[in-house]
């Protein structure tokens, strides 16, 4: 049930893009059958005529259909606030037998199109695919934003921070020498370690971003980024735990959206434990890296990870394997080969054990360059960077 009616409830589906807002007696005439129609997800809130749409709904929408009664002015004007308050949004107006100069006011008014009640699934069909042509057309004249970058562990204590930290922040000083910026989000609320393993004790973390609700825009993510030697920003885990399933989705998708205008790069650090919003930030990446080590217990988990990630539609291409800590001996129980059998791909990435090496790196909060200017972790980190750049086809 929802909180601001009493008589009002919605239907919440994660991903949702389209918000029917409809009174009870068009919601039981109507006939658009399943959730999903044209390959819109849809969201269903039951709100009479005169009632004001809440905020909630409009920030979550692409497209918004709407109920509209022309006799009624507080439903016209319920109608014009909404467009008015959200010009991003397409707002398309639902009418019971509308008249050509009903139609021809609306349009005037700003609305996108206008559809008669009862809904059917045809027309709904009809009208979204248009919107989707017309929203497609707009992204593709925007200004082109940044990339995604997710890191995920196959299991717990495979290195994964301690890499990404590394890689983070190389990257960085080559979007830098490029005029870009990159980010680290360390999004293991639990464990995550990303500031200390650079030097840095930042007093915002990603709690202030979550907090921040209404107020959260390009100033507040800059106030609350640290910036490393490198030229990384990083957002920190909070200082104090944090239970992951209290992290909404629409919020962190939110808050990385907003940085991708900010950064030309953006990398997460997301905790062991799926989430919904964890499999989401995943879905949206443009690149992900599964870190793996040489163990039967972490390829397993790898091989369920990928599983899932592929039940869910994530791109097999985005997906890439990354074997951390491989010693370089001449017998093994485990090699390299071995691992692409188990998992039932490729391995192309990997990054060399020199355990004293990074662990003094972490200790000391510094780059590994700046305690051995060649060595073999420093190469394969270069490796994972090209592999950034030619999966974001840059160079």
């Amino acid at each position: 049930m929802s909180e601001f009616e009493p008589n009002s409830w919605t239907i919440r589906r994660p991903g949702a893009a389209v918000e029917l807002v409809l009174s009870q007696e068009e919601v039981l005439t109507a006939e658009f059958g399943p959730s999903v129609v044209g390959g819109w997800s849809l969201d269903t809130s039951k709100i009479e005529p005169d009632d004001d749409v809440p905020e909630e709904i409009a920030k979550r929408a692409r497209v918004i259909v709407i109920e509209v009664r022309p006799d009624r002015p507080a439903s016209l004007a319920r109608l014009i606030k909404l467009h008015v308050a959200n010009p991003s949004i397409a707002v398309i107006a639902a009418v019971r037998n509308p008249t050509v100069p009903t139609m021809q006011a609306l349009l005037r008014a700003g609305i996108r199109d206008v559809i008669a009640l009862p809904l059917v699934r045809n027309d709904l069909e009809t009208v979204l695919e248009r919107m989707r042509e017309e929203i497609e057309r707009g992204l593709a004249q925007e200004t082109p934003t940044g990339k995604v970058v997710s890191i995920i562990k196959s299991v717990g204590g495979v290195g994964a921070t301690a890499l990404l930290t590394q890689a983070a922040a190389l990257y960085a000083q080559r979007e830098a020498e490029r005029g870009f910026k990159a980010c680290l989000f360390d999004l293991d609320l639990q464990g995550g370690n990303a500031a200390t393993h650079l030097g840095i004790s930042p007093t915002l973390t990603v709690s202030e971003l979550l907090d921040a609700g209404k107020r959260l825009d390009s100033t507040v993510l800059a106030s609350v980024a640290a910036e490393h030697s490198s030229g990384l920003r990083i957002i920190a885990a909070p200082s104090e735990l944090m239970p992951t399933d209290t992290v909404g989705t629409d919020q962190i998708c939110d808050i990385v959206h907003l940085a991708t205008a900010e950064y030309r790069t953006v990398f997460l650090d997301l905790p062991s434990d799926w989430t919904n919003w964890s499999l989401s930030l995943v879905a949206q990446s443009d690149v992900v890296f599964l870190i793996v080590e040489l163990s039967i217990a972490s390829l397993r988990q790898a091989q369920r990870q990928l599983a899932l990630l592929l039940k869910l539609g994530v791109a097999s291409e985005k997906v890439q394997v990354v074997v951390n800590r491989v010693e370089k001996r001449l017998f093994q129980q485990i090699n390299l080969k071995d691992a692409s059998d188990t998992i039932g791909r490729q391995i192309g990435l990997s990054v060399t054990s020199d355990f004293a090496l990074m662990n003094t790196a972490l200790n000391r909060g510094v780059m590994i360059g700046d305690i051995k200017s060649k060595s073999a972790v420093t190469r394969d980190l270069n490796k994972l960077l090209d592999a950034i750049d030619m999966l974001l086809e840059r160079g």
